[in-house]
């Protein structure tokens, strides 16, 4: 069945991370801990599901990173990693990103956005990134208090756009929100974007791209 809309994941799935690992260097030196990072990042959304336990996105960057610091023995505090992960608001898409949703949008399709950033900061990044004028919504976990991959955005996105969930698409460049996306009923559609991969013991989804001009592709657009 051919969705009514794509929801597209925003870190790392539109937007690139590099201005946040150049701002690791002089912490961490040439090899920043960028993926430890984010996996530390997810590691706590998950746990504060688990405790019922919500806070915003980024609070649990700020804990994530101080965290990666002190287990290297490097003292920072949590104002100055604050400064560090400034750069999340004006991040950069990939290069295929805009022309691949120009091309989507040529073809009718509707698009929204699904993060687990605050809706203060996804607001300024889709503006900021000129994503926002495709994008007809911009859904923010904050607005359910759950964090992706557990059901609850994912059927809180499908009730705001008007769609029944299983008419919804997710696109994301990570398989654990893919994965919660088709646990909840939705499509989903996995971006296989440069040291991304398909690391679960269920199947991916039918559709994996390398990015979003593959995702037009896909579509026929």
């Amino acid at each position: 069945m051919a969705p009514q809309v794509i929801v597209f994941d925003v870190n790392e799935t539109l937007l690139s991370l590099d201005p946040i690992a150049e701002r690791f260097v002089p912490i961490f030196g040439p090899d920043p801990p960028l993926g430890e990072w984010f996996a530390r990042l997810l590691h706590g959304s998950l746990l504060a599901n688990a405790l019922d336990d919500y806070r915003p996105f980024g609070v649990i960057a700020v804990e994530a990173l101080v965290g990666v610091a002190a287990r290297r023995g490097i003292e920072l505090g949590a104002q100055d990693a604050r400064t560090v992960l400034a750069p999340m608001s004006n991040l950069v898409p990939h290069p295929d990103v805009l022309p691949g949703m120009q091309r989507l949008a040529g073809w009718g399709t509707r698009m929204a956005a699904l993060t687990n950033g605050s809706g203060e900061v996804a607001s300024a990044q889709v503006e900021n990134s000129g994503l926002d004028r495709f994008l007809e919504a911009v859904i923010s976990v904050d607005e359910v208090r759950r964090f992706k991959p557990d059901r609850a955005p994912y059927h809180h996105a499908a009730e705001v756009l008007g769609v029944p969930i299983g008419e919804l698409m997710l696109v994301a460049a990570h398989d654990w929100d893919c994965a919660g996306a088709m646990s909840a009923g939705a499509q989903a559609a996995f971006v296989k974007r440069p040291g991304a991969s398909w690391s679960l013991p269920s199947e991916p989804p039918q559709m994996t791209v390398a990015d979003i001009a593959g995702l037009a592709t896909a579509f026929g657009a």
